[in-house]
């Protein structure tokens, strides 16, 4: 799974515990937004928290980065 995979579904984790969506719809979502097949989503999900953590954090990092992007334009 790419890096940039990686990042897709950890910003569709992230939004989905921000909204408290269960883990199956979540499961769901990542498989029709992100168009991967079962055993993918499966292969985030059973990354260590530390990885997560660290995908949350790489994605927070973008977010902000594009935030102030806006702000310029």
């Amino acid at each position: 799974m790419t890096y940039l995979t990686k990042l897709k579904l950890a910003s569709i984790h992230q939004v989905c515990d921000a909204q408290d969506k269960s883990t199956e719809f979540m499961i769901q979502y990542m498989q029709d937004t992100c168009k991967l097949p079962l055993e993918c989503v499966m292969a985030y999900m059973e990354l260590s928290t530390e990885k997560k953590q660290q995908l949350f954090k790489d994605l927070n990092g973008l977010v902000e980065i594009m935030i102030q992007f806006e702000q310029i334009l």
